[in-house]
This record gives C-alpha cells, structure tokens and sequence, in this order.
C-alpha cells in the first residue's frame, strides 16, 4: 500500500465526486450542491478549464489520504496538469498542516516526492463576470461566522452566505438546520448550500491498516475549493473565511519544526492559497475577514449579537455541543468570560469545568501540562485570559479551583494589550472592504479593554 493514486472525477447537473485510492483501498467524496449547474458552467468556462477545476478539487480532497503514509504520489489521468506552482502548494500544505501527523508517527524528516517533469499551465484563470453581490461569506454556524456577519451587516455590505454540511460531523441536515437558526438572526441576500459527503476521515483506514495513528484532514483548505464552483456561477468576486490571527501559534515546537495544527487556516496558508488562486485558477479573492484581530476581540464583537449567539454552535463530535473537548471547552470558557450569563446558561448550560474528563483538556490549554490541543482553539495566552476572567466572576470547578490564578493575574493586562491588538488587513483583503471594517475593529478592541478591566483588577 505505498501508491496514492488520483482517480477522474465524475460531474453531474448538481453533483460532482471526487475519487481516489491508496493501495487497493478506494475513497470517494461527493460534493451536491443547490445552486450551482455544472452543465451551465462547463458551456460558460470550457470543458479544459472545467477538468482543470476539478483536479484541484481532487487534489485538496485527496491529500487526507496522505496520512496513510504512501510513498509514491501517482496523479493518474491529472499527471498532464501537474505544474510546478500547483506541486510547490499542494506539498507545502501537506508538510504544514501534515506535520501533525508526522509528530504522531515520528516522522520528523518526511517530504513527498516531487515528480520528474512539471507541466506547463494548461489554461490560463478564469475571468468571472460580477454577479449582484460581490461577497459570498462561507458560514459554518459557530463564532466566528457570527461575528464576520456581525462586521459585514453593520459596515452595510451586501453579502451571501454559503452553508456546507460535512459527513464527518453527522447528518447534514441536522448541520443545516443548526446553521439555518443562527441565520434567522442575521440578514444574507441569498442563502446557498452544500453537502459534502466524505467517506475516508470516519472510516477505519488508518486502524485496520495499521499505517498511522489517525487520519488527519485539512478541511478549511478544502473548504476554499469547495466554494469555488459556488463563486464561477454566481459571479463573487470575494470569498470571505472567518479566521482569525489565534490560529497563527503553533502547539509545539519538535526537532527544531514548530507544529501547527491550525496551519491550514493560519495567514501563511491564506496567502499562499489567495496568490495561488488568483494566478492560476480564477480570478477569485479569498481571504480571512477576521485576521486583523485575535479571539479576543471576536468574543467582544458578539455582545453586538446577543440573541443569536445561544443558536451557534462549534462542536466537531457532537453537535451542536459534547461539553467534552478542547473545542467546546475553549469556547464556553471564552462566552462566560466575555457575554452575558443568561446568553451562556441559554448556550451552553452547563459548567464544563464540572467535568472532570474535562481536567487535562484544561491544563493543557492553559499551558500547564504537555502542549496546546489539537484541536480549534485559540492560543495560550487567551485561554489564560478568559479562564482568570471565569474565576473572577465566580464561575469555578471541579477541575478549576485548585489552579494558581497568581501567574495568571501578573501576565493578564500585558495578555489584554496583546490580544486586543488590532492588525494591518493584510495584501489578501479587499482594499473596499478594509476602508469600512477596520474602524469597527478598533471599535471592538476598545470595547474588549472596557469589559475585562474590572475583573483583571489585583485581588
């Protein structure tokens, strides 16, 4: 089993599969969608650059395979689209957001093979007529989709929203009726949707193979491209993610490598996947709407949207809340931190620091123990923040009373500054779109100053 062959995808009117295989093992994932025809646009765009499209679907699809460990890369009926440009990504990504899964299986040194000859551009990125709304916004349903629209609304910028379902968090139409009540909140000139299907992460590869520990995925890269087809027909222009700055801080440093787990969503990533995109794809911006600022001020933004935070959700085991990983934890620990009781107890309610399989997730969040999850959440230095900010406000545990808040209470003004901190957009956002977000931003960072001062106060 040492061949990660690449296998032709096959589109219909809604529909299009994305087929591959390692070894003898065959996977697939389906992508449907309601709004896009895929006959419309290969009359639109050509059937060249419509394959062209496709193999970059397969590809980012595709790479989970990676964590099988194959050791030949074989592009199969793609092999004449293999460019230099789309190699240097596509293995960059593996190596950063992979390196995970080398740190699991102690693969310090661990490269794919680059191939003999690179292919020259086949066509060149597609030209995409403006629609009637220039923004689509990618919304998953949890914080920071909430926030993003918090921005978009009240800067007065028209936008869509784009809601996909995953297979790996259950059954999609559970994810989209979660995804439909918090945007009953909120005010999109269009909704459209998606369904990934997915049948490589849950199933048992990794273990009945025994060739890794576990298989890993980089869903928000795949993310970029299933948005795309969405994008050709509907005519955006910009395709905003909700992603902040915390997922720049890596978990680890091993052999000299400093691990991410969130590379794939970090600004290194964006870039490199805006660049890429726009100069050899179509000419789509896609960028990170919440990288000026930290979690932090993501957190203080939702005070603007009280009556609908209690319909967001981020749980990726159970939704819309387990209570019992590093996901739920740092996200209700932030809420009790930053909103409202009532919006927290409407939320989430129950105190999850009264569950004690709840103790080593903690610790290692606050970096007292090993290294920060894997998981998304946010750094260190915010996880310390809002814990300091729980326990000021009475809320305690099981798993939290017996934590010094000493060095906590010395870092935490210097933590606050940090954090609050609002960045430069960065050359992937919109110049027309930085004009009327960044004043909302410094906004929000003076709100976070005002909400935390009391509670950070020496005791």
């Amino acid at each position: 089993m040492n061949a990660l062959v690449f296998e032709p995808a096959a589109r219909s009117a809604r529909q299009i599969v994305l087929r591959y295989r390692v070894g003898e093992l065959r996977f697939s994932t389906a992508y449907w969608y309601d709004t896009v025809d895929f006959d419309q646009l290969t009359d639109r765009y050509g059937e060249a650059f419509m394959r062209w499209m496709d193999f970059h679907l397969v590809a980012f699809e595709t790479n989970k395979a990676l964590s099988l460990g194959p050791t030949v890369v074989d592009f199969g009926p793609y092999t004449d689209l293999v460019t230099e440009p789309f190699w240097n990504l596509w293995e960059t990504i593996f190596h950063n957001v992979w390196a995970v899964w080398r740190y699991e299986n102690d693969l310090p040194d661990h490269r794919l093979v680059p191939p003999t000859e690179f292919a020259r551009r086949p066509v060149e990125p597609a030209g995409i007529d403006p629609g009637s709304v220039d923004t689509l916004m990618l919304v998953g349903g949890g914080k920071d989709s909430l926030a993003s629209i918090s921005l978009l609304e009240e800067a007065g910028v028209p936008y869509d929203a784009f809601v996909y379902s995953h297979s790996t968090y259950g059954r999609g139409d559970h994810q989209h009726e979660l995804i439909d009540g918090m945007l009953a909140h909120c005010r999109p000139e269009r909704h459209h949707r998606g369904w990934v299907f997915d049948d490589a992460i849950d199933s048992p590869a990794a273990r009945v193979t025994g060739a890794a520990r576990r298989m890993i995925a980089a869903e928000t890269v795949s993310s970029y491209w299933t948005a795309l087809p969405v994008a050709l027909q509907h005519g955006y222009r910009n395709v905003a993610l909700g992603i902040t700055r915390s997922t720049d801080e890596h978990n680890l440093t091993w052999h000299g490598e400093d691990v991410n787990y969130l590379w794939g969503m970090s600004s290194a990533a964006e870039r490199l996947l805006h660049d890429y995109l726009r100069n050899h794809v179509a000419d789509v911006a896609m960028f990170h709407l919440l990288r000026p600022i930290y979690d932090v001020n993501v957190f203080t933004l939702l005070n603007r949207r009280l009556e609908a935070v209690p319909s967001t959700h981020s749980c990726a085991q159970l939704k819309p809340w387990c209570g019992r990983c590093a996901k739920c934890l740092y996200v209700w620990m932030n809420y009790v931190a930053w909103l409202p009781q009532k919006v927290v107890a409407e939320t989430i309610p129950h105190n999850l620091f009264d569950r004690p399989e709840n103790r080593t997730i903690l610790r290692k969040m606050l970096g007292l123990e090993s290294y920060k999850p894997t998981d998304c959440v946010g750094t260190v230095g915010e996880a310390r923040l809002a814990f300091l900010m729980c326990r000021r406000k009475g809320v305690g545990g099981v798993i939290a009373d017996d934590i010094d808040l000493a060095p906590l209470t010395a870092d935490a003004q210097a933590t606050l500054e940090r954090y609050r901190a609002v960045a430069e957009p960065g050359p992937t956002f919109p110049a027309h779109l930085a004009a009327v977000v960044e004043p909302q931003l410094t906004a929000v960072s003076a709100e976070a100053a005002l909400i935390a001062q009391d509670l950070l106060e020496p005791r």
